[in-house]
């Protein structure tokens, strides 16, 4: 998995066995991430995001675009990941296929919209001046059911907006909802450390990603996708402080 920028297994000392759910047979194993490897993530996710934030619009949208011809150049090969590894069939993955570009190619035009504003003020011959700012680092926890999908689209606007990611797929789908989009990215020119995967259980990582000084925003889908003791965590719409259940 890419941790730090770095492709390499992680040290809970434990191994993650990916099966299709249909035959049951084994499609890869995983060392699984600790939560040293998620604080590893994010400590370069914090330094990464600020030379990606850095670059010009147009270098960003770049990578978007690059990422959408790299999911047409591979389209059998990603859909074949999403009917083995959830399960379904192959007309729901290249519904999924065609979701997930169509939020890059959308995502390509967000770097642009992040547009500032000059305010009337009250004080005579003063203005009040708006700037937009990427929110820094964001964690997103991602379930099973539209693997690639329901990651991609909190991921590419993320990034396309000049933040860093660090993405924790379902355990049931670690390379259709998180490291095939990782592959993806990478091969799209994103800088390596702006877009981390950390693939582990959630008793071992799920606490520490919505605890963890680092991220300003965790973006997750609701319902029971995580349960626990509740935990005040940051919403992704409007980044206002909530409590949720995580």
């Amino acid at each position: 998995m890419p941790i730090g920028g770095q492709w390499r297994g992680g040290r809970a000392g434990k191994t993650g066995t990916d099966s299709d759910p249909w035959s049951g047979d084994t499609l890869t194993e995983i060392p699984l991430a600790s939560a040293e490897d998620l604080d590893e993530a994010f400590l370069v996710a914090r330094e990464a995001q600020r030379g990606w934030a850095a670059q010009p619009p147009a270098e960003r949208a770049a990578v978007m675009l690059a990422a959408a011809d790299v999911m047409a150049a591979r389209k059998d090969e990603i859909t074949g990941w999403l009917v083995r590894e959830s399960g379904g069939t192959r007309a729901k993955a290249g519904l999924e296929w065609n979701l997930v570009r169509s939020v890059m190619l959308e995502a390509a035009s967000m770097p642009h919209h992040a547009t500032g504003a000059i305010m009337l003020s009250d004080i005579p011959g003063k203005e009040s001046r708006v700037y937009r700012q990427p929110a820094g680092v964001v964690a997103v926890i991602s379930p099973w059911n539209f693997p690639l999908q329901l990651s991609n689209r909190s991921v590419a606007p993320a990034l396309a907006c000049g933040n860093a990611v660090v993405l924790k797929p379902a355990s049931d789908t670690p390379v259709a909802g998180g490291l095939l989009l990782a592959r993806i990215f990478a091969e799209a020119g994103l800088p390596p450390g702006a877009l981390s995967v950390v693939v582990g259980a959630g008793r071992d990582i799920g606490d520490a990603i919505v605890s963890h000084p680092v991220p300003s925003v965790v973006s997750f889908t609701g319902s029971t996708v995580g349960r626990g003791t509740p935990r005040r965590v940051k919403c992704w719409r409007g980044q206002q402080r909530a409590a949720l259940e995580q």
